[in-house]
């Protein structure tokens, strides 16, 4: 078993700010959509963060042990939020990649690197909205 952990801290009239795995500390707060500021992290973009981040490294993990070289990775992630009848909820996330490599004809390992990322990715696993995920060549 593995435990992931992170602490929040909070003292009136100052932002929140968050710790992870000896990482720098950053503010978090609500998003500009809910007041927020823009230069905060905000939990909803974290979220989708989390899931593009992930996806990403497991992709890089599949291309290492498969001999494929990248030379550039580039990801957009969006996260869509609706009301539903249970509140806000993420109804849905997509991901779509750019992926560079070294070889000339690598669109159809691109696609088996990019479905044993999906396969394998911890957190788009446990989150309860459709992912998507593509990847293209750049």
């Amino acid at each position: 078993m593995t435990v992931f952990k992170n602490a929040i801290r909070c003292m009136a009239g100052n932002p929140a700010v968050t710790t992870m795995s000896g990482a720098k500390e950053a503010e978090i707060g609500p998003p500009v959509e809910y007041g927020g500021r823009p230069d905060t992290l905000n939990p909803e973009e974290l979220f989708v963060a989390s899931i593009n981040s992930c996806l990403m490294l497991v992709f890089y993990h599949f291309a290492h042990k498969s001999g494929v070289a990248i030379e550039s990775y580039e990801a957009d992630a969006k996260g869509t939020v609706e009301k539903t009848r249970n509140g806000l909820r993420f109804t849905k996330v997509s991901v779509q990649a750019q992926v560079k490599t070294q070889a000339t004809d690598g669109t159809g390992t691109l696609q088996e690197l990019a479905e044993l990322a999906e396969k394998f990715c911890l957190v788009s696993n446990s989150v309860s909205c459709p992912v998507s995920y593509t990847v293209g060549t750049a």
